[in-house]
């Protein structure tokens, strides 16, 4: 979902991530929250944080849960330039541990430094479909820039 208020549910952050998991793994769980420097908020309520800490809890709730797919839906809304790159490198080691991830963002940065492949869909066609291109990526957001 876009709106992170609707993804969090437990009375405070480790909860939220513990929620996630198959196997209850506390450990894991707050290795996960200190690789995106959440640590220090686990016992805190999720609806007490800033935004961008509430899209970090989001997303080490979809990295706990293990599942082979996952998407990530503007998983960089709110996030600095900081919190973006620690995202991005979770998401690369989700990459190379065999997940496969989906991701929709108009970060274009985020886009440039995460992801190999690129599937647009516009109207529910395919409109591009094929290794990462920069030169696709930098003609779309200079088109959607020109139409703003």
């Amino acid at each position: 979902m876009q709106d992170v208020n609707h993804q969090l549910f437990c009375e405070n952050v480790l909860d939220e991530v513990l929620l996630s998991m198959r196997k209850y793994d506390e450990q894991k769980a707050e290795e996960i929250l200190g690789r995106l420097n959440l640590l220090e908020q686990k016992e805190n309520h999720p609806m007490s944080l800033s935004g961008g800490q509430k899209q970090r809890v989001a997303v080490a709730g979809a990295i706990a849960s293990e599942r082979d797919i996952l998407v990530f839906d503007e998983p960089t809304s709110g996030l600095d330039l900081k919190h973006m790159k620690q995202v991005s490198s979770l998401i690369e080691t989700l990459k190379t541990g065999g997940k496969t991830i989906f991701i929709i963002s108009h970060d274009i940065e985020f886009i440039m430094k995460t992801c190999d492949y690129i599937l647009h869909l516009d109207s529910g066609s395919v409109k591009h479909c094929g290794a990462f291109d920069k030169n696709y990526l930098l003609s779309f957001f200079n088109k959607m820039e020109a139409l703003a």
